[in-house]
C-alpha cells in the first residue's frame, strides 16, 4: 500500500525499469506525463534539474549492481567448477593442483552452459590473482592453468559464498568467514588475555561467567554493555566460542572456549583480510 512504481520514466522519459503484476484486487492512482507536467511546473526552476540528475544516477546505480551481481556469480561459478574438477581433469602440483588450460574452459563452459568468451574472461581475471595463474606452453593446446595453494582455494570459494549469499535464491552458506568488526577483534583478543585465570572443564576449555565478563569487559575496553553482548555473538557465530545457558563450571551462564578455538579465529580474520583484497580486486573487472 502506498507504493510507487514507473516514477522514473516520467521524469527522463526512458523505458521503465521494472515491470508490476497485481496478485490481488488493487485501487491505483494513474499520473500521466500531462498531469506530472504540470505538477512539475509548481516546482521552482532551479529545483527542477535535480529530478533527471537523481533519476540518472539511480539508473546507473542499478545497473552497476545488476551487472555486480551477474559478474559475482560468475566468478564464483567458475570457482566451483575449478574445485570439482580438480580430481578429474587436475593433476598435482605442490601444494594446490594445474589444468591442461583447454580442458578446462571446454568443461566450465559444458557445465555452466555459456559463452567461451565469457568463461574465459573469468579464469583470467582468477589468474591475475594470488590464487592461481596461467603458464604459457609452445604452443597454445599446451597451456596450463593452476591453482597454487588448494586448502586457500577451497577457502576461498567458501568465503565467496558468503559474500554471495545476500544474493536472492542463493543458497544461506557456513559463517565461518563472517567479517567481525573491529570491536569484535578486541573483545577475541581480551578473552585471550583472560583464558590463563579461568576455571576449566575435563575437556581443558575454559568457563568465563558472563556476567563477570560483560563487567570486565566494559571497564577494560570501554566498551557498553550493549557492544559487548553483540560483538561476543559476532564471535559465536564465527565459532570462536560457545555461549552455554548454565555452565556447572561457574553455574552461571558462561562464554565457553580455548586457545585453540582463538587461534583459529584469528587465522580465519587474517585469510578475511587477504579474501577481501583479492574480491575487490576481482570485482573491479566489472
Amino acid at each position: 500500500a502506498g507504493g510507487i512504481f514507473g516514477e522514473m520514466s516520467l521524469i527522463d522519459g526512458s523505458p521503465r525499469s521494472a515491470t508490476v503484476t497485481a496478485t490481488g484486487p488493487t485501487r491505483v492512482s494513474v499520473i500521466d506525463n500531462r498531469r506530472f507536467q504540470i505538477i512539475l511546473n509548481s516546482i521552482p526552476k532551479e529545483v527542477r534539474p535535480l529530478f533527471s540528475a537523481l533519476t540518472e544516477r539511480l539508473r546507473n546505480t542499478s545497473q552497476m549492481v545488476s551487472s555486480l551481481s551477474l559478474w559475482e556469480r560468475l566468478v564464483y561459478s567458475i570457482c566451483s567448477v575449478i574445485r570439482m574438477s580438480a580430481g578429474v581433469l587436475g593433476t598435482q602440483r605442490e601444494r594446490g593442483y594445474q589444468f591442461n588450460y583447454r580442458d578446462l574452459l571446454q568443461e566450465a563452459c559444458r557445465v555452466l552452459a555459456l559463452t567461451h568468451d565469457k568463461i574465459e574472461e573469468a579464469i583470467r581475471s582468477l589468474a591475475s590473482t594470488d590464487l592461481a595463474g596461467i603458464d604459457s606452453g609452445e604452443k597454445p593446446e599446451l597451456d596450463v592453468f593452476f591453482i597454487a595453494d588448494a586448502d586457500q582455494f577451497a577457502g576461498f570459494v567458501d568465503f565467496l559464498s558468503e559474500r554471495l549469499s545476500n544474493i536472492p535464491g542463493f543458497p544461506v552458506p557456513s559463517r565461518k568467514y563472517c567479517q567481525l568488526s573491529q570491536k569484535a577483534r578486541e573483545i577475541l583478543f581480551f578473552l585471550k588475555n583472560q583464558y590463563g585465570r579461568l576455571p576449566r572443564d575435563d575437556s581443558g576449555r575454559s568457563h568465563y561467567d558472563f556476567d563477570k565478563y560483560i563487567k570486565e569487559s566494559v571497564e577494560g575496553l570501554h566498551h557498553g554493555v550493549k557492544d559487548a553482548i553483540l560483538r561476543l555473538q559476532e564471535l559465536a557465530a564465527a565459532g570462536a566460542v560457545r555461549l552455554d545457558k548454565l555452565s556447572p563450571v561457574v553455574r552461571n551462564k558462561a562464554i565457553v572456549y580455548n586457545v585453540e578455538d582463538l587461534n583459529r579465529a584469528q587465522l580465519i580474520l587474517l585469510q578475511t583480510e587477504d579474501f577481501d583484497e583479492i574480491y575487490r580486486k576481482l570485482m573491479r573487472k566489472v
